[in-house]
């Protein structure tokens, strides 16, 4: 067995199945991995062998070097035989017969369809957040009804608020009217006191003008008499028109302030109510909540949609699927993802291209890889050649990369 042999059993590096792959470099490729190995060889000259830690390093670079280009040919490799294999399907879906070609067609157009339909779809903006879509998921049934409820109770505590502001109106004037009343009253009370005043007064008058004069006053005090009795009378009908006004008034005040505090109590209950619903349904009215029932419903409607694509195209694919594997395609999940390759031609010539320079590219980097394995190879088998002291030791080196 030859060391190179030896070497490429070691790092893994047996016969492989390239026989198909042609090593092949433009001239400036050639020009620049000539001038490397030129580069390589003034190194190795310089290198002072003596030296076991640059004799080390310097072998345990080409290791790397060996093993990184190893594994980047495998996943090339891999590659390479898949962008192959992709090909060979092209050909042999184009080979097809008429008959099942359409039938393949007819279920590629099945998914592109649901795809256009996926596409257009314009989905709402999502305006909840996920707790308040489980939550109206969890209360579906019952919202409606709840929903109109909560309308009803918040227009009935608006008419009994309504309610108390007019009972509220109507006590302030009935309370303004009794006011008023009270003051009529005192000015009965006082009309009385003057009028008592004056008789008194123009009494002792004509009795001072009759004692000192002894002039007759009896016609004096007749009018006086006439004055204060009208006088009184009017004050006594004033003082008792305003009390039947302030007694009127006090039953008034009295059935409003009754009245008003049995609407206060409806408007309380209302209003406990109200908040209990408020609170239970984490909302500040009913049209924060008729908001989020109507968002849940577009939410819902869209998060079916995507089911329902979701559904069919799983069966479309799955139907394309089957159908490709029938006919020996050797890896349909590729074409069930591109169902425009198998209905529109000038789709397969750009994706047969593509794979084309694809497998190229990939070409080029396998022959590139393998250049640089074989002349790391050839590097350590000249090593050892000229330095067959150090044969061992290097041999040694390279094991450690199995």
């Amino acid at each position: 067995m030859g060391f190179i042999t030896w070497i490429k059993d070691i790092l893994g590096f047996g016969e492989d199945d390239f026989d198909d792959i042609e090593i092949g470099f433009s001239s400036e490729s050639t020009e620049s991995l000539m001038q490397s190995l030129a580069n390589v060889s003034k190194r190795r000259r310089s290198l002072n062998m003596n030296d076991k830690e640059q004799r080390d390093q310097y072998v345990r670079e080409y290791c790397d070097m060996m093993a990184v280009a190893s594994k980047d040919v495998d996943a090339q490799k891999v590659e390479y035989q898949q962008v192959t294999q992709r090909l060979a399907d092209l050909e042999e879906i184009d080979k097809l017969p008429m008959a099942d070609k359409s039938q393949v067609r007819i279920r590629a157009k099945k998914i592109i369809s649901i795809e256009q339909e996926e596409e257009n779809y314009v989905r709402p903006a999502r305006k909840i957040t996920e707790t308040q879509y489980r939550e109206m998921e969890r209360l579906g049934a019952e919202i409606p009804q709840v929903l109109a409820k909560m309308k009803e109770d918040e227009e009935y505590q608006m008419r009994v608020r309504r309610d108390l502001n007019l009972l509220e109106g109507e006590k302030g004037a009935v309370a303004y009217q009794r006011k008023e009343e009270r003051s009529k009253a005192r000015s009965a009370r006082n009309l009385a006191f003057v009028s008592i005043f004056g008789a008194v007064m123009a009494a002792a008058l004509l009795f001072v003008i009759n004692q000192a004069m002894h002039v007759k006053v009896e016609m004096g005090f007749t009018i006086l008499a006439g004055v204060f009795a009208l006088a009184l009378t009017a004050a006594f009908v004033m003082y008792q028109n305003a009390q039947s006004g302030i007694a009127n008034a006090n039953r008034k005040l009295g059935k409003a302030i009754s009245v008003q505090n049995t609407v206060k109590i409806k408007y309380v209950n209302i209003t406990n109510v109200l908040d209990y619903n408020y609170s239970k349904y984490k909302v500040m009215n009913s049209y924060e909540l008729a908001y989020i029932w109507e968002k849940y419903n577009e939410e819902k409607e869209a998060r079916e949609h995507d089911t329902d694509i979701s559904e069919r195209m799983e069966e479309a694919r799955r139907e394309l699927y089957q159908m490709l594997k029938h006919y020996h395609i050797s890896d349909p999940s590729v074409w069930v993802y591109q169902p425009g390759v198998l209905v529109y031609d000038e789709e397969a010539k750009d994706i047969r291209k593509q794979l084309i320079v694809q497998r190229q590219r990939l070409k080029k980097g396998i022959d590139f890889e393998m250049y640089n394995l074989e002349n790391a190879k050839k590097e350590l088998e000249g090593l050892v050649r000229e330095n067959p002291k150090y044969a061992e030791e290097i041999i040694a080196i390279v094991g450690e990369y199995e």
